[in-house]
């Protein structure tokens, strides 16, 4: 018999992850390209009769209407816009629930790993979720394993993925675990994807450091943007890398043309630039969210990277009133 996945989608939910992981089970469980669902079925469960939105603006209806969630191989939860006000509505959430008491598997897709971890899901599970929401979730869910070092997670019944082109990838570990390999590999074909991806590939690195090439060096990379605030040593991202710190090093150097300890500082730097210039958080808290034991020695720091203070770069006019002045 065919396996079932029921989605359930949030208010502003994002569309790329739901086809992307339909279209793999569609292109893998049949011959050819005829969409017959010999292999895999699909439902897009909710109230009949009302459209779910998109964020990009499109509009689905639901196939089947809110029922037994046993009647499905697995729950699949799409996220979207991170607002909780655009959560699952009171039925879905029962739905869902109830999936969770009876041992349904339950899967994320996107910003859907926020919305299971925000009904006690994930607490206790491993979760992979996009490097540009890591720091949030980490800080709203510490109870949860959270990673952005892997594309997608597969812990005990629960599922997480980081979005985008990472649910087709997801979408192709079950589709290798339920009819094998070769049927993952046809689909990702089909799709014009140089191949589906598993959990040991790492999330793309941000543009910081588009030299980096090897697998050690992106997620060593994506390790240090995971941990910002409390820094981890060489030796400790070494160990979760395995292999040596000096091995560590020398990657680094030929690849990026300096230490590990260098790139740390440049990522913290970076991530408080874009704080200084996207929000209003006092120079002291931003000094505390990326590592700094105080403002005075974030200031020095920041200076000795950019050439300016974070106070020049926050408010310039007023710098340059202060400069004038002496």
């Amino acid at each position: 018999m065919a396996k079932k996945f029921a989605f359930l989608l949030v208010r502003d939910f994002t569309l790329s992850p739901l086809s992307l992981f339909i279209d793999t089970l569609r292109l893998a469980g049949d011959e050819g390209d005829r969409s017959r669902r010999v292999e895999f079925d699909w439902e897009i469960v909710g109230e009949r009769g009302l459209p779910i939105r998109a964020s990009c603006g499109v509009e689905l209806l639901p196939t089947k209407a809110i029922g037994n969630p046993e009647d499905f191989d697995n729950v699949v939860v799409v996220g979207g816009l991170l607002d909780t006000s655009r959560g699952l509505s009171s039925e879905k959430e029962a739905f869902l629930m109830r999936a969770a008491e009876k041992g349904v598997p339950i899967t994320a897709l996107c910003t859907g790993s926020f919305v299971l971890a925000r009904y006690g899901l994930l607490d206790g599970y491993s979760a992979a979720v996009s490097w540009f929401h890591i720091k949030d979730f980490r800080a709203e869910f510490p109870d949860v394993s959270a990673h952005a070092d892997s594309l997608y997670s597969v812990d005990r019944g629960r599922a997480t993925c980081a979005g985008g082109t990472g649910a087709a990838d997801l979408a192709g570990y079950f589709v290798s675990q339920f009819i094998g390999q070769k049927a993952a590999e046809k689909a990702a074909k089909i799709l014009v994807l140089d191949r589906i991806r598993s959990s040991r590939d790492v999330q793309p690195v941000g543009d910081l450091f588009p030299a980096a090439a090897s697998r050690a060096v992106k997620r060593a990379l994506l390790l240090m943007e995971s941990n910002l605030q409390e820094t981890l040593s060489v030796a400790e991202i070494a160990a979760r890398m395995n292999c040596s710190r000096r091995q560590l090093e020398r990657l680094f150097g030929a690849e990026l043309g300096i230490g590990p300890m260098a790139a740390y500082l440049a990522l913290r730097v970076h991530y408080a630039k874009s704080l200084l210039e996207g929000s209003d958080l006092a120079i002291g808290e931003i000094a505390y969210r990326c590592g700094f034991p105080n403002a005075g020695h974030f200031s020095r720091v920041f200076r000795q990277q950019t050439g300016i203070t974070p106070t020049h770069l926050r408010h310039p006019n007023r710098a340059a009133a202060n400069d004038v002045a002496k």
